[in-house]
């Protein structure tokens, strides 16, 4: 068993009493009347809205990276995209994938693959094309954290089977079930990407499952791939399921601020998210359904259940006996870190690991759930006493932090490590002014990011106006070479008086390009006599003629005039 290394700040002893939701087996996953996949901006639909689809199919890709975003998790037909409750805590709605099942077992295609027959670039493509994200409650695309590893060395794998939250324990059952696959998956992983190290960590109140993994370690051969897994227990301390407070607690090293476990030669999957990667690999299924924790003394059987993405939380209710009479609140997440929920019919995601229903008297008890930033609430002023600091996990110093989001000096919040803070709430529940710490974090956190994006914003259409300015500038610096180089045509030797071709070549091509900058033009030579003498001739016919009021039409004129000019440009030869 691997040393473990202190655990900095945290919370001992934090317990939530929501029932046992470990007395029965993952249960089966129900097919409700509807499914609700919430899309974001970047999200674009592959199939029109009244369209047949199967299990499995694949509806939604990522605009930026081509990755799979939902894929169909019964099959039926896709009704439509409206707005619909999205499972935040801001409680706003999102354009939404609404899909009836039908109830039949048609399915898309699917190719089942061989652990020994990968490559790593083959791995980082089936998880990209299967939609997985990570389970543990981040939601980071698994594609890109193993594309991360391709040319960097790698010293340790992690498999977070460390429960996030106390009363959640959906990691605990899945290990307790499938233990076989979570062995085989990290053995087969560990061999693919040349690890020294592999750990499976899990929390020392889990002896069952700590058990069943060993026993499958067990059964491995000596020199078989995977038989230098190590099973290590940490203390039940909130929150050391955290990525990188697990990462400090098992091998001592910090990762870099603004940094990845990557950069310090560490991966870390959570088990749900290898198991799933294991299903994608070996069966070709893509990322439909995850195991859900549903506890709270407002429901009446808690217990873990598999749920298809998409399924309203009032229907995975009722099929776990429904809502007590004094259940009070809904709340998505862990009594530390959920969020209060508006509408029973926000839908499960890939994030969703735990539904909370609350009596009145677990309200009381709980730092975040259902709590607002209110600046008439009942919380107290902040008196310093410095408890909220001593229990950071990620050593910040959420009084100051608290100040700086409240009077929004945004620059000093983040010159402080806003950014660092996991939002774990130990702060919120040790502050005896009960403060509710994490949602000025998170609201300041928001607001950052907003102001980001005006800038990005911002730059682009500064950028855009520079552009247009440098072409304006190259084409009037181009049209002032072309009249420069007209200039110089103009005044070169050839084109002086006494060369009479290159002179009219110059007038006319002059003329053709309508050049505005009128110069001397070389003198033609004097028409002959003869010329001339015909010429005069045709004046005075013309004026005898107005004289005797016999003048001709002013056609007749045009043409006589057109006559004698074209006499008087003839060539001296032809005179």
């Amino acid at each position: 068993m691997s040393q473990l290394h202190g655990f900095r700040g945290g919370l001992t002893g934090l317990v939530f009493d929501g029932g046992d939701s470990t007395g029965l087996p993952i249960q089966p996953p129900i097919l409700p009347e509807r499914l609700y996949l919430p899309m974001s901006e970047h999200d674009e639909l592959l199939i029109e809205p009244g369209a047949e689809i199967a299990a499995g199919q694949p509806l939604v890709v990522d605009k930026r990276s081509g990755a799979v975003t939902w894929h169909a998790p019964a099959a039926g037909e896709l009704v439509e995209v409206a707005d619909h409750p999205a499972p935040h805590f801001s409680g706003l709605s999102l354009p939404t994938l609404i899909i009836e099942p039908d109830g039949s077992d048609r399915r898309a295609e699917q190719s089942p693959r061989q652990w020994s027959e990968l490559t790593l670039e083959g791995l980082v493509e089936i998880a990209s094309s299967a939609g997985l994200s990570g389970l543990g409650g981040a939601g980071f695309p698994t594609w890109i954290k193993l594309s991360g590893t391709d040319g960097r060395r790698l010293t340790t794998l992690i498999i977070n089977g460390v429960e996030c939250e106390p009363g959640i324990t959906c990691d605990d059952m899945l290990i307790r079930e499938q233990a076989a696959a979570i062995v085989t998956a990290a053995a087969a992983l560990a061999e693919l990407l040349k690890v020294e190290q592999v750990s499976l960590a899990l929390e020392d109140d889990c002896p069952q499952a700590v058990e069943a993994l060993k026993t499958e370690i067990a059964e491995m051969q000596p020199g078989r791939p995977g038989s230098q897994l190590a099973v290590v227990t940490v203390p039940s301390r909130y929150p050391s399921g955290s990525e990188k407070q697990l990462i400090e607690n098992l091998i001592g090293k910090q990762v870099p601020q603004g940094g990845l476990p990557i950069d310090i030669g560490v991966l870390c999957l959570n088990v749900g998210t290898l198991f799933a990667l294991h299903q994608a690999v070996t069966q070709g299924a893509p990322l439909v359904s995850r195991v859900v924790t549903i506890t709270g003394k407002g429901v009446a059987q808690p217990q873990n259940r598999e749920v298809l993405f998409g399924t309203p939380i009032d229907e995975l209710l009722k099929a776990c006996g429904g809502a007590t009479a004094d259940a009070t609140q809904l709340v998505m997440g862990g009594p530390m870190m959920g969020f209060a929920l508006r509408s029973a019919e926000v839908p499960i995601v890939k994030i969703s690991n735990c539904v909370l229903a609350l009596v009145e008297s677990q309200k009381a008890v709980l730092p975040l759930a259902g709590q607002q930033i209110n600046h008439q609430a009942t919380h107290q002023p902040c008196i310093r006493c410095g408890d909220c600091a001593s229990v950071c996990p990620a050593g910040l110093l959420p009084q100051q932090l608290y100040w700086f989001a409240k009077s929004g000096e945004h620059g000093k919040a983040e010159h402080h490590h806003l950014f660092d803070c996991i939002e774990c709430g130990a702060c919120a529940y040790v502050c005896p002014s009960k403060i509710p710490l994490v949602q000025y974090y998170r609201a300041t956190k928001g607001e950052i990011r907003a102001e980001r994006g005006q800038q990005v914003g911002a730059d682009i259409a500064r950028g855009r106006m520079e552009a247009r300015d440098a072409r304006l500038i190259r084409r009037e610096e181009q049209a002032q070479q072309r009249r420069q180089a007209k200039r110089a045509r103009r005044d070169s030797p050839a084109n002086r008086p006494g060369n009479d071709q290159d002179s009219a070549q110059v007038d006319k091509q002059h003329a053709h390009e309508g050049g505005n900058d009128k110069q001397p033009v070389a003198a033609r030579p004097a028409p002959s006599a003869e010329v001339m003498a015909a010429v005069n001739r045709a004046k005075q016919l013309q004026l005898e003629l107005e004289l005797d009021g016999d003048a001709p039409s002013s056609a007749s004129k045009r043409q006589e005039t057109e006559q004698a000019n074209v006499a008087s440009d003839k060539p001296r030869s032809e005179d």
